[in-house]
């Protein structure tokens, strides 16, 4: 139940958060954003890489360079809303960014009912992006129901993946490959965010040891 839940929560109460914060102040969701892609990254190598080249063959690589692939043309629809960039035009958010957002969270579901580590990994990831999307929605002129559908949506998206995966049995026989497809999709996006916590390509120290704590439970955790 907890793969249908915890990602649910994630967004709940990354969105609650951004009623009792200052909303200008973007350096503490930095700094989340920076850790949660450092620990996305820690799971995805130490966990998820392993199980893949262990069970699979030569071939298995293919799948992975095929999720680093389908995540770039995701962003070409979300402009990077994965690993922080959500911003409004116009005060409005254009439906394609949502379109690559709910993809990127549907996609990443498919895996996490058999690795827990990546059910927290992800949980992780999901509050800085449900916090800058909050932000984002807040600032637009959608009325309150579609700000909350939005979300909404967002929140179970990652659930949904899950519970496809579980329940369709033609998936099952590819249920390696789907993972290995989601190790390229959460490679691209946590090194993305690594590189893109930075400022003209500096690391300050605050974020250095985020970074460098958010590995380190990666690796106690598994």
């Amino acid at each position: 139940m907890n793969i249908y839940l915890l990602p649910i929560f994630a967004v709940l109460f990354g969105s609650l958060v951004i009623f009792f914060w200052q909303q200008r102040e973007l350096r503490s969701i930095k700094l989340l954003l920076a850790f949660s892609g450092a620990f996305l990254l820690g799971t995805t190598l130490t966990s998820l890489l392993p199980s893949v080249f262990t069970n699979g063959n030569e071939h298995i690589s293919y799948w992975i360079l095929a999720g680093i692939i389908i995540q770039i043309v995701l962003e070409q629809l979300s402009k990077g809303a994965e690993h922080g960039h959500i911003h409004t035009s116009e005060k409005r958010i254009p439906m394609t960014l949502v379109t690559g957002l709910y993809l990127h969270a549907f996609i990443e579901g498919f895996p996490i009912h058999k690795h827990n580590d990546l059910l927290w990994a992800i949980v992780i990831h999901k509050l800085p992006i449900a916090m800058l999307l909050t932000l984002a929605i807040w600032q637009t002129n959608f009325n309150f129901s579609k700000k909350v559908i939005i979300l909404t949506g967002f929140a179970i998206m990652t659930p949904l993946g899950s519970c496809i995966n579980i329940y369709t049995p033609i998936l099952q026989p590819y249920s390696l490959h789907i993972t290995a497809l989601v190790v390229g999709v959460l490679l691209h996006i946590s090194t993305t965010i690594l590189f893109e916590s930075t400022e003209n390509h500096k690391f300050n120290i605050s974020k250095l040891v985020v970074i460098v704590i958010g590995i380190g439970l990666s690796i106690l955790k598994h």
